[in-house]
């Protein structure tokens, strides 16, 4: 049996490469936001091979639901999750990328949903008709192609795999960590798809405000060469996983082996 709501405690880990400048006042802010709706929390500030300074931030940032995890290498935001996944002991757990393009007062609002709609995850889309995201149209479209392979695929029914906003249920993350293997751009999509082949399939899509050309600093020429490099990186894990997920042995439905238990 579920351990009763008022009692839970959230686990939201933080991801962050190369944050110094910042680092201090997006904790502050993320701080705040919790702080007011949650009693009982930790927040897991994974540093993913950081060599600007963020490290030596997040050792001198002090508060007592608090902790740094330091990575000594760059290896992927991918990475950097599953180890705060590890580290994490909350009855829900939470991921937000540490640049906060999305603001932490969505934390509440996702928690709001999955008690609500009692579901096993919440993921932030950019294509919800409430969402609020100005977007340069290659990536709209070069997203949106990316999405209807993910249909056909992987039959997940959703609009968008790669916000990086997203909270589990505990049972979620105990089933698929083990499973975890990308550490770059497709790793949002391995969790989704390893959570529907554990039989965790019920998510629902929650609208978010991206403040996209706020944080983001690079002339449309880098932009956009960036985004042809992430898409051939995403494209690869994609169907290397499409390969892995054929080969794992078919699994009982989770939600159906709950209902026994019960």
């Amino acid at each position: 049996m579920r351990k009763a709501r008022s009692r839970s405690k959230l686990s939201i880990i933080v991801p962050v490469f190369n944050e110094a400048v910042q680092i201090q006042n997006n904790l502050d802010m993320l701080l705040a936001e919790v702080e007011k709706y949650f009693t009982t929390f930790e927040v897991i500030v994974v540093s993913d091979g950081s060599t600007d300074g963020t490290n030596l931030a997040l050792l001198s940032f002090t508060h007592p639901d608090m902790r740094s995890v330091i990575l000594d290498r760059n290896t992927g935001k991918g990475n950097a999750v599953r180890a705060g996944f590890q580290a994490a002991s909350g009855d829900y757990i939470l991921f937000i990328d540490g640049g906060m393009e999305i603001h932490p007062k969505e934390i509440r609002i996702f928690m709001g949903l999955m008690n609500l709609y009692d579901c096993d995850i919440v993921i932030g889309s950019k294509r919800h008709p409430q969402s609020k995201v100005e977007y340069p149209w290659y990536r709209r479209v070069l997203s949106f192609a990316f999405q209807k392979l993910v249909r056909l695929l992987f039959h997940i029914d959703v609009t968008d795999t790669q916000v990086g906003i997203k909270l589990f249920r505990g049972e979620v993350i105990d089933a698929v960590l083990p499973h975890l293997e990308i550490d770059r751009y497709g790793f949002d999509l391995e969790l989704l798809s390893m959570a529907k082949h554990f039989g965790f399939g019920d998510i629902l899509e929650a609208p978010i405000k991206m403040e996209y050309f706020n944080k983001n600093q690079k002339s449309v020429g880098r932009e956009f060469a960036h985004v042809v490099r992430v898409g051939l990186s995403l494209l690869s894990d994609t169907f290397r996983l499409y390969r892995r997920l054929k080969a794992l042995p078919a699994t009982p439905d989770a939600h159906a082996s709950h209902e026994r238990a019960s």
